[in-house]
């Protein structure tokens, strides 16, 4: 039997549970509770998110989205002026970055929302969304379908790729 198909038998002989730490973002964008809904709207623009985690005091509490400005501001006629502590999600959904992604995507999906920010020791250290998902999902399948082919092929690896 070949190395790549020992490692093909291995790879799937092990059941390793991928955990929230190891998909989350580790760089968060973060907005300070008393700032207004337009700089919150600058800072996600600016910064190519739809969520900010609401911090006071370096203590998260509260989730705020593109979402929410449309339901919470704009639908109800708001100022852009308000707080972004009158319109943001509470109480903050959190999870801990050594719980199984499968927990992360069960609590995401029973509570019907897209992302989750990750604490540990009361801290801010990620947060896990639902594009974070779609992109281990897409790795899974491509390193999925590639140790396919190398398991059951009779080429070299450099073929498999070639073919």
């Amino acid at each position: 039997m070949c190395a790549c198909k020992n490692f093909y038998a291995i790879k799937h002989s092990l059941k390793v549970m991928p955990t929230v730490k190891d998909f989350m973002t580790k760089n968060v964008i973060t907005i300070d509770a008393s700032k207004t809904v337009i700089e919150a709207a600058d800072l996600m623009s600016q910064s190519n998110v739809g969520d900010l985690v609401v911090m006071d005091k370096n203590t998260p509490v509260g989730i705020v989205t593109e979402r929410d400005f449309v339901r919470r501001v704009l639908a109800e006629r708001k100022s852009l002026n308000i707080k972004v502590s009158e319109v943001m999600t509470t109480p903050l959904r959190v999870i801990d970055p050594e719980a199984p992604l499968k927990e992360a995507a069960r609590r995401m999906v029973n509570k019907g929302i897209r992302r989750l920010p990750v604490i540990k020791d009361n801290k801010l250290v990620g947060i896990i969304t639902a594009t974070d998902f779609a992109r281990h999902l897409s790795k899974k399948t491509l390193t999925d379908d590639i140790l396919e082919a190398i398991g059951r092929s009779h080429y070299p690896v450099p073929e498999v790729f070639e073919k």
